[in-house]
């Protein structure tokens, strides 16, 4: 039986956290992505977009464009469904073919309702890289589908099952090619494990990142027997209403419990837990871990709002998602990483056109010491700030640290955290 301390010590240095190298490098944030697995992919683009942020967190000011070097040059990430719409290792890529249903996909693809998609993709084939826009027939925008024309929901599931994949982005607007031109051809030539032996190998590397962790956590950090995986193969317009349409029944319960048996995983306990816990063998618990973070509601460490509560007694919600009216702690809340626990959460945001860091209320945890964590605060601010290029930090009056932490910011900085 693992104590709560014990567990959030273990829970943040597995993802990641810890002393930042003097210069971070391309090669750091290459040893991250294999540690954490995926990072989160997501439009809001209120301080940075997210799938930047989280190797900041954990590396300090590293340059921004070696993800972007990693995954649209090097090709060592593609873009894939993980937790969410992510950026994976390409060692994952194997383990993921079983979500793509390629082979259905290309059987439709040579039947008469196929016809349109075909067109697609012998387009994407002659022109790729291309955006939706670009096809010379993307279709009318509709209800369904988020609003996507024919063409961007065709290019979509030929993205999903794998026959297409993103080459690179222009702003934010995916780019399409056919999976040959993006895929290297080491990948695409590797043989994918049998269906159960895939998602179980997505488990354990979820209890790997989650360094302990119950049954949901575990199988919900790469979204493994999610909806997405239970879905039947095939174009979502073509499946008719009724049984035909139904999501397959979960099977991740047993595959958890095949894997304690196999030694794969270790079934374990946490004081205070009502479910049962696993762990990845080899499991060390650290004596302490001296990190320093502002973790984006799409961070890996906080994917899991049970999880959070549970760990750091912290109920957290992405409130972007709430009426304004109705929002406890502002629009894009930031929680305050702290040694081995999540002491603050503030709401930022980047004024590109005046170039300042806002923060938009900043507030104490329960049981913090405000006079410990502003100057902290002050200072991971202060590395966001130059990060992004910003000249200033404003900071409002709103929240119970904000006039600590108003303060601090105008004073000197404390020490570095390299």
């Amino acid at each position: 039986m693992l104590s709560l301390p014990e567990a959030r010590r273990i829970s943040v240095a597995s993802q990641g956290f810890g002393p930042r190298p003097a210069t971070p490098s391309l090669g750091h944030v290459r040893r991250l992505a294999a540690r954490l697995h995926a990072f989160q992919i997501d439009s809001v683009n209120v301080l940075a977009r997210a799938h930047y942020v989280p190797a900041f967190a954990r590396l300090g000011p590293y340059p921004m464009n070696a993800l972007d070097s990693l995954a649209y040059r090097r090709r060592e990430l593609f873009e894939y469904w993980g937790h969410a719409a992510c950026l994976l290792p390409i060692s994952l890529y194997p383990l993921v073919r079983y979500r793509m249903h390629a082979q259905e996909t290309q059987e439709y693809l040579r039947s008469e309702h196929g016809t349109y998609m075909a067109e697609v993709y012998a387009e994407v084939a002659e022109r790729g890289p291309i955006a939706a826009a670009e096809l010379s027939s993307p279709g009318r925008r509709s209800g369904n589908w988020w609003g996507w024309g024919a063409g961007k929901a065709t290019l979509e599931h030929l993205y999903d099952s794998g026959l297409v994949a993103i080459a690179r982005r222009r702003g934010f607007e995916r780019l399409y090619d056919i999976a040959e031109r993006v895929i290297p051809k080491a990948a695409l030539d590797a043989p994918a494990p049998p269906r159960e032996e895939a998602m179980k190998q997505l488990i354990c590397l979820g209890a790997k990142a989650c360094g302990i962790g119950t049954f949901r956590d575990i199988t919900g950090y790469l979204k493994v027997d999610g909806w997405r995986d239970r879905l039947p193969p095939g174009p979502r317009w073509e499946r008719p209403n009724g049984p035909g349409d139904r999501r397959a029944a979960p099977i991740a319960k047993r595959l958890v419990s095949e894997l304690v048996e196999e030694g794969r995983l270790l079934a374990a306990g946490v004081d205070g837990w009502r479910e049962a816990a696993y762990a990845h063998p080899g499991l060390r618990v650290p004596r302490s871990v001296d990190a320093r973070a502002l973790v984006t509601p799409f961070d890996s460490l906080v994917w899991e709002r049970s999880r959070i509560e549970r760990l750091f007694g912290m109920k957290y919600t992405i409130e972007l998602y709430v009426p304004a009216s109705k929002r406890m702690y502002g629009y894009y809340v930031f929680p305050f990483l702290l040694g081995d626990t999540l002491v603050a959460r503030c709401d930022l945001k980047a004024d590109r056109q005046r170039k300042v860091l806002m923060v938009q209320s900043a507030f104490l945890e329960p049981a913090q010491d405000a006079g410990r964590v502003g100057p902290e605060l002050a200072d991971e601010l202060r590395q966001l700030q130059a990060w992004l290029e910003l000249d200033r930090i404003e900071v409002a009056e709103r929240g119970d640290l904000a006039a600590k932490l108003r303060r601090a910011t105008a004073g000197p900085r404390t020490r570095s955290r390299s």
